[in-house]
């Protein structure tokens, strides 16, 4: 349990904290200021530490020596953020250039500031930066791919591919023959059709009982994509490898994540063999109001 306490010398009685803490209502106002009545209900997030105007809120585990304060310069502007995102482009032509650990390891401390559901922080990562790991993971990949097709064309296995798979993806599978022949084309030419030889692949997983680790994933990966842009590196979204994956227990052993643990996203990184000079347009999304 949180302990929790607040300075009634310092507390104004604005009432932040309550307002903040509207779920595990942890927080309530009387007559000489907020009181923490509810600190077994806390659900860790800190929202009133970050938000008390005076500090008079004492949380173990939020001391405010690691709690810097956020000034106006510290936040992008509008211009800065437009940029960042226009400018993140998906990389799949990677120089033959390790990337440092040191790197991939401030990356994915830079990707721990996304929000996780219920705040539970329960998303980590594996790298393979491990040439013969990663082709070994391409090569399962593509020959995993064809065995789910074979299957789906024999008409004695059909049945059961519709019962594990679905009646759709056993569909597509059956149409997939030409794409399976053509990346194994591609392996047997010293192509990875896969990771697109990256130096490092990235398997983001959160507990597979999370409803919302993939939530979670999309939140991190896409703070780790725009960080790795700083560094010069490229990244792409691997979601060809997420899909054989979900679907391969022999693919699920062979990236060895820990008990209980499920891959949520896949991304390949490294340093860009080319830089873009320009930022393409996008289609305007519709957007519709009270739509009945």
């Amino acid at each position: 349990m949180a302990t929790i306490s607040v300075d009634q010398k310092a507390c104004i009685r604005c009432g932040a904290c309550v307002d903040v803490c509207n779920i595990a209502r942890v927080f309530e106002l009387d007559e000489g200021g907020s009181v923490a009545v509810r600190p077994e209900a806390c659900w860790n997030c800190g929202q009133c530490v970050a938000v008390c105007p005076t500090d008079a809120i004492d949380h173990d585990g939020f001391p405010l020596e690691d709690c810097p304060m956020i000034g106006e310069k510290d936040i992008p502007s509008i211009e800065e953020l437009t940029t960042a995102y226009r400018a993140r482009r998906s990389c799949r032509t990677f120089e033959e250039k390790p990337v440092p650990r040191e790197i991939l390891r401030e990356l994915v401390s830079l990707a721990r500031w996304a929000p996780t559901a219920q705040n539970s922080q329960s998303f980590d990562w594996v790298a393979f930066d491990d040439s013969a790991r990663i082709n070994e993971l391409s090569t399962m990949t593509v020959g995993e791919l064809g065995r789910f097709v074979r299957l789906a064309r024999n008409p004695l296995a059909v049945p059961f591919v519709r019962l594990i798979a679905g009646r759709g993806v056993a569909k597509e599978l059956r149409k997939a023959k030409p794409l399976v022949d053509g990346l194994a084309e591609k392996l047997a030419q010293g192509q990875d059709p896969v990771f697109y030889h990256a130096p490092v692949v990235l398997i983001g997983h959160s507990p597979a009982a999370n409803n919302f680790g993939r939530d979670d994933a999309i939140f991190a990966a896409y703070n780790l994509m725009l960080a790795a842009d700083h560094f010069g590196l490229g990244t792409c979204q691997i979601g060809f490898f997420q899909i054989v994956y979900e679907k391969s227990r022999r693919l699920q052993r062979k990236t060895a994540l820990p008990d209980g643990r499920k891959a949520q996203v896949v991304l390949a990184l490294g340093y860009a063999r080319h830089s873009f000079r320009r930022a393409l347009p996008r289609r305007s999304p519709n957007l519709s109001w009270n739509p009945r």
